[in-house]
């Protein structure tokens, strides 16, 4: 009901009387009032004046379902939203769900996580309710060894979706770091399940510095306050993303990854430079002068032999 009585508000800018708002919900004005000190509690600021009703002021930047799911206009993407104040981890949640069947498109978001990761085992710091850290379950007819190229697509909508909200055109960092003047600002993490020529579904998670001062996140971070000097709201930020993620998963269900590819292209900071890449077999160190088909990264190394990586770190070299 809290959610019908904010949808309510703010499809009416004047005030709206309770005797309105009663007869429209079918709720007793006791119930309005009841309501109205709850949502106020959650951080909503609504006015009531004596003989012209309620007024929504403000909504607090908060990542609930229902601010994110209004005026969104997707098919898929967010059409079932799971919210919580704390967790562990948005993709422990999203996997657990996934194994019980959750439908495609499905958000788990958080406003803060206790055991955030990144790849290889790290850990991703976030200030509560300063970021955005959301994980979507998918669930593509892609063969396992393809399912690298979902990170390549992620990384583009957010960095698309940053774009168009923000103004920053955000470079990728292959494998999945999106970053602004050399500065980490975003991070993409997939974690899948698959039988041996087909992938069940696949979990893309999202990290994103928003509002976090610098003192508060880790060497080498950035956010969008840092980088433009204002705050943003995150739930708009959170609606391009899932609009661009959207976008960009139907066109390539229908006509393959290639305009993935040659965006990504576009936007990356790792092409075209010499590299060290690390992983638990050792290092290649090279020029990055291209992407396989499957996402992975093809060096080559001062020899002329050409060498493809799917994971590791890398570091420019000189």
């Amino acid at each position: 009901m809290q959610t019908q009585i904010i949808e309510f508000l703010k499809k009416n800018e004047a005030y709206i009387s309770g005797e309105e708002i009663s007869q429209s919900l079918k709720i007793s004005r006791a119930a309005i009032w009841k309501y109205m000190q709850e949502l106020r509690q959650l951080g909503y600021d609504i006015v009531a004046v004596p003989h012209l009703g309620y007024k929504l002021i403000s909504s607090p930047d908060k990542l609930f379902p229902h601010e994110i799911q209004h005026a969104l206009g997707t098919k898929v993407f967010g059409k079932k939203i799971i919210y919580e104040d704390t967790v562990s981890s948005t993709m422990d949640v999203a996997f657990r769900l996934a194994l019980e069947k959750a439908a495609e498109g499905t958000v788990v978001c958080a406003e803060g996580q206790t055991k955030g990761r990144g790849r290889l085992g790290r850990t991703w710091t976030s200030p509560k309710a300063k970021g955005i850290c959301m994980s979507i379950v998918l669930r593509p007819k892609l063969s396992p060894l393809e399912v690298a190229k979902l990170t390549l697509l992620a990384a583009v909508a957010v960095s698309q979706a940053l774009k168009k909200i923000t103004g920053l055109q955000p470079l990728i960092k292959w494998p999945n770091d999106l970053l602004v003047k050399g500065k980490k600002i975003a991070g993409i993490l997939t974690e899948l399940s698959a039988e041996t020529d087909r992938v069940k579904f696949v979990i893309v998670g999202i990290g994103l510095n928003v509002n976090s001062a610098l003192n508060s996140l880790p060497p080498g971070a950035t956010s969008l306050k840092e980088e433009t000097q204002e705050e943003h709201s995150r739930i708009k930020i959170f609606q391009e993303i899932l609009r661009e993620m959207e976008q960009w998963y139907l066109h390539v269900a229908q006509e393959g990854f290639f305009s993935v590819v040659q965006r990504w292209k576009e936007l990356s900071v790792t092409l075209n430079q010499r590299v060290r890449v690390s992983d638990a077999n050792g290092f290649v160190e090279g020029l990055a002068v291209d992407l396989d088909n499957d996402g992975g990264l093809l060096i080559r190394k001062d020899s002329g032999l050409i060498v493809k990586k799917m994971a590791g770190d890398v570091m420019q070299a000189h």
